[in-house]
């Protein structure tokens, strides 16, 4: 099991599709003392947990003793991690010389008028100076930290990734990509459940992204098959204040929260997100649209394909000068599920039949909805085009 705390309550950006940016901040937000840190991490260790990371939404450079934090928890044996948008310089020294096992930048473009859009306050610019910094650290020191470039994807930054593959390349940092989505838990549902508190900024973001919550991908995550969420099961999330969060998608901490980290076996916090009747309630929103589905699986699988299809009707849409409609992207020749012919279907997919027959799949719907309708699948009956 993993441990990821909030050792700080404040952010120094304020990203769109992110809580610090599009919620209000109800949390605490004082800096975790270092002995409370210490207390967390000697009862992690004993209960087993593998590593901590010390960001969940928030920027953990901050913390002006961020290295002791590091040092704390490789002192005890496990493994250390940090997440930064790294616009910040004043503690980045301290916190590299400490060695963390994993340090992640945070980005979402190559170019300023590009970046600032998904990192609001950031300077993109500064954020490649201090990537510089941090390889030559490592150089000068000899360390062994991991670093790894975390390339946010939208719509319209595609043609910038390439760019800063290479920079962190060059660099001696590994590069990864996923697809931004809407977080935190509660703005999600306040979109799919059309609240009044979505606001135009929020309507914007969706229009950036590869994978907004709008009714397709919804009717999408619903389809897949029930499972456990992971994100309250296999991962453990605390606040600044040592309290246990229900599970990392939550913003509200204050309110989904099941007890202090040292007050009571972990066992016994488990439990609580099971029964606790506040987060029984927002579990149950959550599993009932596939939003644990959204959150911990959205750069695999059907919905990888889903945002792949969003990203190249996209492009080709603006390389000729059409219109973009951005909740009808990637949907060109869908049948909608009023016009489904679940017969026909499976009439001219003999695969499918046989798959529905082994447990594979529910119907036809089903494997369309996941699988068909990006696959280009004959019989689902009509359509209207785009």
């Amino acid at each position: 099991m993993n441990m990821y705390i909030d050792i700080v309550g404040a952010c120094n950006l304020s990203c769109p599709s992110c809580p610090m940016g599009n919620s209000e901040n109800v949390n605490f937000k004082k800096a975790m003392q270092v002995d409370m840190f210490r207390k967390i991490v000697e009862k992690a260790r004993n209960e087993e947990v593998e590593a901590i990371f010390l960001y969940n939404w928030t920027e953990p450079l901050i913390h002006p003793r961020i290295g002791e934090f590091v040092e704390i928890i490789n002192a005890a044996g496990l493994r250390s991690g940090i997440s930064s948008n790294l616009n910040l310089a004043k503690n980045m020294e301290t916190a590299m010389l400490a060695n963390p096992w994993f340090f992640r930048i945070s980005l979402s473009g190559f170019y300023q008028e590009t970046y600032e859009q998904g990192h609001v306050g950031g300077d993109i610019e500064v954020v490649k100076a201090n990537m510089i910094k941090l390889h030559e650290l490592k150089q000068q020191h000899g360390l062994n930290t991991r670093i790894e470039v975390y390339y946010h994807r939208y719509l319209d930054n595609m043609e910038e990734e390439g760019l800063m593959r290479e920079f962190s390349q060059s660099l001696g940092f590994q590069f990864s990509t996923g697809y931004s989505v809407m977080m935190p838990l509660e703005k999600t549902l306040a979109l799919i459940e059309r609240d009044p508190s979505v606001t135009d900024t929020d309507r914007e973001t969706l229009q950036r992204l590869a994978l907004p919550p709008y009714d397709d991908l919804v009717n999408l995550v619903r389809q897949y098959p029930q499972q456990a969420c992971t994100l309250k099961d296999d991962w453990l999330v605390l606040d600044c204040n040592g309290n246990t969060i229900l599970c990392c998608s939550i913003f509200n901490q204050t309110e989904y929260q099941v007890g202090k980290y040292l007050d009571m076996p972990l066992a016994q916090l488990t439990e609580r997100k099971s029964t606790q009747s506040n987060c029984i309630d927002m579990c149950n929103r959550c599993a009932n649209n596939g939003l644990h589905i959204y959150s911990a699986h959205s750069n695999r699988g059907p919905l990888e394909s889903h945002a792949v299809n969003r990203i190249i009707d996209f492009q080709r849409r603006t390389i000729m000068g059409l219109p973009v409609d951005s909740d009808r992207l990637g949907r060109n020749g869908e049948v909608s599920a009023e016009n489904f012919d679940e017969a026909q279907y499976l009439h001219m997919n003999q695969d499918v039949r046989n798959a529905i027959s082994t447990g594979a799949f529910t119907s036809g719907y089903q494997h369309y909805v996941l699988f068909g309708r990006l696959e280009g699948r004959l019989g689902a009956g009509h359509f209207t085009a785009v």
